[in-house]
């Protein structure tokens, strides 16, 4: 069987059309060329060099997920749809259900191709209808090829059951089934997008939490901290999104927020406009930032500092700052994203020794850390973990999109919610994030400002 698959694929690549050896020629040396730049530049400049190989890489990757799609529900198409009539009315012969359905797979296709695009053009203080659409129909894209994929897999296992083992009903089934089984993924995919664009076009969730802290004085008061993370401004968050969530922060008169990361996807001239609402957050313990991963790969990160510096933001570049609030002794610090290292972006770098230099042991220390990975870093350190009370990440989103959800449990040390490591009295927080990268698309519930209350041990 194995030396029969074998002579299939060797007879498959002999077979295998000029141009399209030299399409792959070219796209090698274009993929290994960027790959050797990224390595000799730093700053904006790789900043932009890495956003293009990855619309290159993603685009090659999409470009045989498209063929493998269009295979597969062109065969749905031609078997559930009628074919054109022959005879008849002239009008009637001419609209044929199935060129319809193939043109608007083609649009939607086309559509999730360019979504990328729409970091560069069309980019304003609002999202573009366009981009919009495009973005949304990327997210749809990936449901579809998922539960595609999920189908083949069943429908060939079976099939090898079926031929090399015995005869099985279950094949049979999905054999005489198969365009609806690949129409049921079409239509899921479109659910699942649909049900993200209704999450992301109704307010955040206010989750609340309450963490007790050793080092809160009787005698003092309670301490509360708005998270927001994972703003996202971008093609897809306009200042409409941003004026709301920063109206629902300020009604919860928080004594602090804190912005745990991933503010922009984009640099400060396009989107200066949708971030101008930020300037109106208001707590009287102070409102503090932290870089995420993605103020290094999409944007001027030095930019967006001034930005924030202006609308009165404290940026915590590795940095803290001492506050005294309701009675409390507070230290407020953030390190710059895990991920800084890798951007090559000049006197950026996490630095948690740095950042948490000056924070005495007698106050409440509140670490502002992208990643939660990060957090873990900090908890296996000994120094470090005496010296931080609470650990405030996001980047996670909870996966966002059901599908991805097992990926982030996997990738990171912590992933939603509230956590509480016993060695080291430490507490962390990782919320979901208050907005989406990309697609306009979230899981139910995933969109949240996290209202957190500080109060002391009973």
């Amino acid at each position: 069987m194995l030396c029969s698959c074998w002579s299939r694929f060797k007879q498959s690549i002999s077979e295998m059309n000029l141009k399209l050896k030299i399409a792959i020629a070219i796209l090698s040396f274009i993929h290994i060329s960027l790959a050797i730049a990224r390595r000799s530049t730093d700053g904006v400049a790789h900043h932009r060099l890495v956003r293009l190989h990855t619309m290159l890489i993603t685009s090659t990757v999409m470009l045989m997920s498209s063929y493998y799609m269009w295979k597969r529900i062109n065969f749905s198409i031609k078997t559930l749809l009628p074919s054109p009539n022959p005879v008849g009315n002239r009008r009637l012969r001419l609209l044929c259900l199935q060129d319809v359905a193939q043109a608007l797979l083609l649009l939607f296709l086309f559509l999730s191709h360019i979504a990328l695009f729409f970091y560069y053009i069309l980019l304003g203080p609002e999202p573009n209808v366009i981009a919009i659409t495009a973005l949304s129909f990327i997210a749809c894209y990936a449901h579809i090829l998922i539960f595609l994929l999920i189908a083949d897999i069943l429908y060939y296992s079976t099939r090898i059951i079926h031929n090399k083992v015995s005869a099985n009903s279950v094949h049979t089934y999905l054999h005489e089934n198969r365009s609806f089984h690949i129409m049921l993924a079409v239509i899921l995919g479109f659910m699942f997008m649909f049900g993200g664009l209704y999450t992301t076009h109704t307010d955040p969730v206010v989750r609340e939490a309450s963490i007790p802290m050793n080092k809160f004085q009787s005698s003092g008061g309670n301490v509360s901290i708005a998270l927001l993370s994972d703003i996202h401004i971008g093609p897809s968050v306009g200042r409409t999104r941003i004026a709301r969530i920063v109206e629902l922060t300020n009604a919860l008169k928080p004594d602090i927020i804190a912005i745990a990361g991933d503010l922009a996807d984009g640099l400060v001239r396009d989107f200066h406009g949708a971030a101008e609402p930020l300037c109106n957050l208001k707590a009287p313990g102070g409102v503090y930032f932290a870089t995420g991963n993605h103020e290094y790969m999409h944007g001027n990160v030095t930019e967006w500092f001034w930005f924030l510096e202006n609308c009165n933001i404290t940026i915590l570049h590795n940095q803290n700052k001492h506050i005294t609030i309701n009675g409390q002794k507070m230290c407020m610090a953030g390190a710059d994203d895990i991920y800084a290292v890798r951007a090559h972006v000049p006197g950026h770098g996490m630095d948690l020794n740095k950042a948490l230099s000056t924070c005495e042991s007698d106050s409440t220390n509140v670490l502002l850390a992208h990643q939660p990975n990060a957090a873990k870093v900090v908890l296996n350190d000994s120094n470090l973990s005496k010296k931080v009370n609470l650990i405030l990440s996001g980047h996670t989103h909870g996966g966002q999109m059901y599908p991805f959800v097992p990926i982030v449990h996997i990738a990171n040390a912590f992933v939603r919610g509230q956590y509480y490591d016993k060695k080291t009295d430490t507490y962390v927080y990782v919320s979901a994030g208050v907005n989406y990268f990309g697609p306009p698309i979230k899981i139910f519930g995933g969109c949240e400002i996290i209202f957190i209350t500080m109060n002391s041990k009973p």
